[in-house]
């Protein structure tokens, strides 16, 4: 959680290209993280890890977003467009893992 409230007071700062950089840096973080989890069993010891990871990486990346479509700067609607896709698809990757641990615990 702490991790998160330094991103975001960081990132408050940060130019429109910097957060776009942050930004695809993260979604690389988010994609290896599903990647790790829907390859790792429920219950290996690093699951927990990588589900408190996955959280803070959702979290900075959120701070992000709001940050880029509230930016006067970023006028570029076809970019704002592919994150709203992303982020769909990143749900939705996180909503099987999610799935998948709940029906090994029924």
């Amino acid at each position: 959680m702490l991790n998160s409230q330094i991103s975001s007071q960081l990132s408050s700062h940060l130019s429109t290209e910097t957060r776009a950089i942050e930004l695809a840096k993260l979604d690389d973080a988010l994609s290896q993280l599903l990647d790790s989890l829907e390859n790792t069993l429920f219950e290996d010891e690093q699951s927990d890890s990588l589900v408190s990871k996955l959280q803070d990486t959702i979290g900075s990346r959120q701070t992000l977003i709001t940050q880029l479509v509230s930016d006067e700067q970023q006028l570029d609607r076809s970019y704002i467009e592919k994150l709203a896709e992303s982020s769909q698809e990143f749900g939705l990757r996180a909503r099987n893992v999610l799935a998948d641990r709940e029906a090994l615990l029924g």
